[in-house]
């Protein structure tokens, strides 16, 4: 249903108060300042959440006015806030005041745009966890007056890649717990880029990105300082975590006729491995297999899940016997 902007007096000596009311229960409701005639070389609007959606977080960024059916083509790098009430690092609680810097001048992508000739304002979405989503998506128009706008710098084109693959900020991509995930991030200014992990369910550390859960989500996040020729730059990549694929490692390929030889105890996992014969001329006890003829060995591997990290393990392996 559509979201209404009302302006209520309260006092004659009041601040006015602009409100998005909420026109069903599950729908926010928020209330600021006034978003015109703001002071174009930067001014914060103060305001707050009378109510909140129950569908996740949200987030509020500065972008160009949206076309109608689709969301802004260009929204700032840097003018943007992740609100929630689960207090994840790098949000702001959706209970308390919210302090959103805005500008007359915004880059995001790439693109330029100055706000005091096309229009722009404040715009909301739900974040990582309903991106394509649209049922929360508002657009709170801001103006700017006459004078002189801060200096507009272009912005860092900063790109990161997981295993080689780009990362797109805001974006979810999955990843399996203790996956191999190598980061690389690298600015267009030469700026060194520094990655965080925003929440416990990830580490970062020296290049690698690792799920600490096989189940609900993490996020990474990226900042460059900025210099005198480029804008600072920061952004988040949220991961979707899945269970994690239980392998065995290590394995025997080869086993000599009436040699026993072990195979490993424990999956990657640290699971315990049970081991089954599929061949006449091989038997298993335990982690030992011994064949009794030459040809081919055929046995079958499992362990068990563990819910929320991994999968349960059923790996067969071909082992030749000489």
């Amino acid at each position: 249903m559509k979201k209404v902007i009302t302006l209520i007096s309260v006092l004659a000596l009041a601040i006015p108060v602009f409100t998005a009311p909420s026109a069903s229960a599950e729908t926010f409701v928020f209330q600021s300042g006034p978003l015109t005639n703001l002071d174009p070389a930067g001014a914060i609007v103060n305001g707050g959440f009378t109510k909140f959606t129950t569908k996740g977080g949200l987030y509020m960024q500065q972008c160009i006015a949206p076309v109608a059916g689709a969301r802004p083509a260009t929204c700032s790098d840097e003018l943007q806030l992740w609100i929630s009430t689960k207090g994840e690092v790098g949000s702001v609680s959706a209970t308390g005041p919210i302090a959103f810097k805005v500008a007359a001048q915004i880059t995001g992508r790439g693109v330029a745009v100055d706000c005091t000739k096309t229009s722009c304002g404040i715009f909301f979405r739900l974040d990582r966890s309903a991106t394509a989503d649209t049922s929360e998506d508002l657009f709170l128009p801001i103006t700017f007056r006459e004078g002189a706008a801060a200096p507009l710098l272009p912005a860092d084109v900063v790109t990161v890649t997981l295993n080689t693959k780009p990362l797109t900020r805001n974006v979810p991509m999955a990843l399996a717990y203790r996956q191999s995930a190598k980061i690389v991030a690298t600015a267009q200014s030469g700026l060194p880029v520094t990655l965080t992990s925003l929440t416990p369910e990830c580490s970062y550390a020296n290049g690698t990105l690792t799920a600490l859960k096989g189940a609900g989500q993490c996020a990474l996040a990226h900042r460059t300082a900025g210099n005198d020729k480029f804008a600072a730059s920061s952004a988040n990549y949220p991961f979707i975590l899945e269970p994690g694929v239980q392998k065995v490692e290590r394995a025997t390929k080869e086993l000599k006729k009436g040699k026993p030889k072990a195979m490993p105890a424990e999956t990657n996992f640290g699971e315990t491995i049970s081991y089954r014969s599929l061949s006449k001329n091989c038997r298993v006890e335990l982690n030992l297999i011994e064949a009794q003829k030459r040809g081919i060995c055929t046995i079958v591997a499992t362990a068990p899940a563990k819910e929320g990290m991994w999968l349960a393990l059923k790996q067969e392996l071909r082992i030749r016997v000489s």
